[in-house]
């Protein structure tokens, strides 16, 4: 018994290591994989938080020589998840009795971290989750031996490693933070003196990794993997907060729409169930509950619980963009696998003399759906993510602007040129960071040395290069070319010309790479949603330019790699409606709307079709919708006043459109409907 409660653990840590290892991605991931990998390297400031501790491991982990550089940084996160896999182990063991049911449940505990596709993956590319999650559960077990009344040494243990948890992910501090202050005031409560030196040890731990930060800023030699500039003390604190970044926060961040939060919800358990599974999930919540009724456990009980609130707190109000992602629910996978742990040992020991046999069963039934959903779905992209960034840099013209919208494409290129010095006659800026005045001017004023890019870093001059003469590459998304441009489509991104002077695409590249990016082959979430968007953003620069047929091909294309992506579905029920078709226009307008339910473009496009179709109600419930998801959209205040006027309800009408005038005094489809009203129409 001692000697399977000693090896479990660490076997279980190896197996997961060796898992991890093998399904590691071979080159940079998706997502911000790149850009991490690239400052890691070259001893950079990523974006905020910083994560100066994972920075520091990751870089070591980049002198090994095993693989390319991009692989060895994945390394870190295939070796943090294992720990946190034996970790977990280890905790259920401690917390449950010396049988051979707690050392059944430990097992199925461990396996349903390392097999869940939420922790999984995070273990398999380089991100900060995996060491977070490694860093949490050696805390939870520093945690338990302090809460059993533990020493100082112990206590100032866990101390210190609460203050390196600040330098990792900023929701360790939100998880961990407030169990750890109660404890440690409860033990200061009852006649320790340890704990007054407990705040100076988790300062010490915080500096000791924080101050890479600035160290490494102020030497100027980072200028191109430099996010944040966090070369001040003042600097470095609004970094490590992320207070920029919450300040540029969209309305998804901290929702305050009833509608948005209770699908945020929905999709969070959604996807806890689909790749904890359903015996995992509902054995860790009832495990947990055993916990925290067990005076001896009650304190680590009381630790999991938070966990288990707090990040479906964070999940689904703070950072649901998380969700699109699959990058949260990393700790509750922690904490419904120990729960699950100690669930399974008790149901095990209900049994008697059966012990020994029935927990290895039940532990064995509930890793095999994490399992099978993971070996489903744990198909890496290959160098996919490379190719994409590699093609861009590939089609660039001589000294070229390459500017990019999603941060795949930016991280992609900056990791390709940073670390690897590919095309360094290129500059390659992320539209999104054109305020970060220091970093713009520097990669203009080292890609090439003339006169006229000597210029301060704000969209406009940055275009002007563009008017200058210089090629500029303009990756289709969301935020439009500059007044004056329009996008030629190309592979991955499109070449920017004037308005009107566009050549005619070339249909035989951009079909084939359409076809490529269709590929069933690709099953990775992430990798789809990546191009997904992609092909959608072509497409729609494809049908600016009046080729309905490319545009067509890239969007059915598109819905083909991804059969949920809201925006390709609405863009064919575009085309559907420009065509005549209503019917079909509307179908696409409610698939859309299944896939996101909040979406406002996608209520209002459905809204609008329904309309046209004469279904005044199911319109109106549309519009309504809407209207509470956007208040301030003058689109939703037009398509209900559309629906009204359609209604003969002219007051009604009359109102809503006056109210969509004054957030947009310009609104054509508004103004043209006051004409009709006006005209007693």
């Amino acid at each position: 018994m001692e000697a399977a409660r000693y090896w479990l653990p660490r076997a279980l840590g190896l197996l997961s290591f060796l898992w991890f290892a093998v399904m590691a991605a071979p080159t940079f991931y998706w997502l911000d994989s790149a850009e991490l990998s690239a400052a890691a390297i070259g001893l950079g400031s990523p974006h905020a938080s910083g994560f100066p501790l994972y920075m520091m491991l990751a870089k070591a982990a980049s002198l090994i020589p095993v693989g390319e550089l991009a692989f060895r940084i994945n390394l870190v996160s295939a070796l943090c998840g294992a720990f946190a896999v034996g970790g977990v182990a280890r905790l259920v063991l401690v917390l449950g009795r010396e049988d051979w049911a707690t050392v059944a449940g430990a097992a199925g505990a461990g396996g349903v971290v390392c097999f869940s596709y939420l922790f999984a993956r995070q273990a398999t590319v380089a991100e900060v989750y995996a060491p977070t999650a490694a860093l949490i559960v050696l805390t939870l077990l520093l945690f338990e031996r302090v809460a059993a009344g533990g020493n100082a040494r112990a206590g100032l243990s866990l101390a210190w490693l609460a203050g390196l948890g600040f330098a990792v992910h900023p929701e360790f501090r939100m998880l961990m933070g407030l169990p750890i202050v109660a404890l440690l005031c409860l033990r200061a409560y009852r006649g320790a003196r340890w704990p007054l030196l407990a705040p100076s040890m988790a300062i010490f731990g915080a500096l000791g990794s924080y101050l890479y930060l600035p160290v490494r800023s102020a030497t100027g030699r980072i200028a191109s993997l430099d996010l944040g500039h966090p070369d001040s003390l003042g600097r470095t604190w609004e970094h490590g907060t992320s207070t920029a970044m919450f300040n540029a926060v969209d309305e998804r961040i901290a929702a305050t729409s009833r509608e948005y939060f209770a699908h945020d919800v929905s999709t969070f358990a959604g996807q806890v169930l689909d790749y904890v599974g359903v015996l995992a999930v509902l054995a860790g919540l009832v495990g947990v509950v055993l916990i925290l009724v067990e005076r001896r456990t009650r304190w680590v009980g009381v630790a999991v619980a938070v966990i288990l609130v707090l990040d479906l707190f964070y999940a689904t109000w703070i950072s649901p963009i998380g969700l699109l992602t699959l990058q949260n629910g990393v700790p509750m996978v922690l904490a419904l696998s120990i729960g699950a742990g100690g669930a399974v040992a008790a149901l095990a020991r209900s049994a008697g003399a059966a012990s020994p046999y029935l927990g290895p069963v039940v532990a064995f039934f509930m890793v095999v759906p994490p399992a099978l959903s993971s070996l489903s779905t744990l198909s890496l992209s290959g160098d996919l993510p490379r190719y994409f960034s590699e093609s861009v840099l590939h089609e660039a013209p001589v000294g070229a602007l390459v500017l990019s919208q999603g941060n795949a494409l930016a991280s992609g290129t900056r990791f390709l040129q940073s670390i690897e010095g590919a095309r360094p006659d290129v500059a390659a800026l992320a539209i999104s960071n054109f305020d970060d005045s220091e970093r713009v001017a520097h990669v203009l004023t080292t890609t090439r040395r003339e006169a006229e890019e000597s210029v301060s870093s704000n969209q406009g001059d940055v275009f002007a290069l563009w008017k200058a003469g210089r090629a500029t590459l303009w990756e289709p998304g969301p935020i439009a070319p500059p007044a004056g441009a329009s996008v030629q489509p190309g592979p991955v991104v499109g070449r920017l010309v004037e308005v009107g002077k566009a050549l005619a695409p070339n249909h035989d590249v951009l079909v084939g790479l359409s076809r490529l990016y269709g590929s069933k082959a690709v099953r990775d979430p992430a990798a789809r949603r990546v191009l997904a968007n992609s092909l959608t953003h072509l497409g729609a620069a494809a049908l600016d330019h009046g080729d309905a047929v490319l545009a067509d091909e890239l969007f059915r294309s598109a819905i083909h790699v991804r059969p949920t992506h809201a925006a390709a579905l609405l863009q064919v029920g575009e085309m559907y409606a420009t065509s005549g078709d209503l019917q079909r226009a509307v179908v696409m307008a409610e698939r859309a709307l299944e896939s996101e339910p909040n979406r406002p473009e996608a209520l209002l496009t459905a809204a609008r079709f329904r309309l046209a179709l004469g279904d005044s109600e199911q319109a109106e419930a549309y519009a309504k919708r809407a209207l509470r998801i956007a208040p301030k959209s003058a689109a939703s205040w037009t398509i209900a006043g559309q629906i009204d006027l359609a209604s003969g309800r002219m007051e009604r009408a009359r109102s809503r459109l006056q109210r969509a005038l004054e957030i947009d005094p310009g609104h054509g489809e508004a103004q043209r409907a006051m004409r009709a009203i006006a005209a007693g129409r």
